[in-house]
């Protein structure tokens, strides 16, 4: 991981961006010393790695509920939480109410953000489900040959009634008469 801010009012941890101010307070945000960083890496690795496998796999199994991915989300701000009282507290900056109110603020974002993984899930699943369902109506609706069972069918085209009529005159037009489909294993026309 590359360079890490933070503020030392509300304790706001990220990478390093363009803002050069916290979008929570405002104060100018610092870069992690280097043996603070290593203490960072270390939280911030393992347990990003664990949210994103704990996720993708309870989305993919469908078994992920949005009280799960809450819990998922309260776990990082609980580790986040130790890691800020133990190496940020101790900044005569650093006030409690104004990381407080940032730890709110990101359990806001933690909530609306299962809400909406909750409900793209449903969405992708209720298409899903649209797309098979319309897949085997398209199969409940192939017709079979009546004599055979077969669904090796050939439509009868207007066209070739046409040269029918045209080689037969009348007798071969009564032979396909009021049939749509031939079986292309019995030979059955119906």
């Amino acid at each position: 991981m590359g360079k890490v801010m933070y503020c030392e009012k509300c304790g706001r941890i990220g990478p390093v961006s363009f803002r050069k101010k916290c979008k929570s307070c405002g104060v100018i945000l610092k870069i992690f010393p280097e043996e603070m960083k290593e203490k960072y890496d270390i939280y911030n690795d393992y347990w990003l790695k664990i949210v994103s496998l704990g996720i993708k796999f309870s989305r993919l199994a469908l078994i992920g509920t949005i009280d799960e991915e809450l819990a998922v989300g309260e776990e990082l701000i609980l580790r986040k939480n130790n890691f800020v009282m133990n190496e940020l507290a101790d900044n005569p900056l650093f006030s409690l109410e104004a990381y407080n109110a940032q730890v709110e603020e990101e359990r806001a974002s933690n909530k609306r953000r299962a809400y909406f993984h909750h409900e793209q899930s449903c969405e992708q699943m209720d298409k899903n489900l649209a797309a098979m369902q319309k897949e085997k109506d398209r199969q409940d609706c192939i017709p079979e040959c009546p004599i055979c069972g077969s669904s090796n069918i050939q439509k009868i085209t207007l066209g070739t009634r046409a040269v029918k009529t045209a080689a037969f005159g009348v007798v071969g037009a009564v032979d396909d008469a009021g049939k749509t489909y031939k079986c292309c294993n019995c030979g059955s026309k119906f």
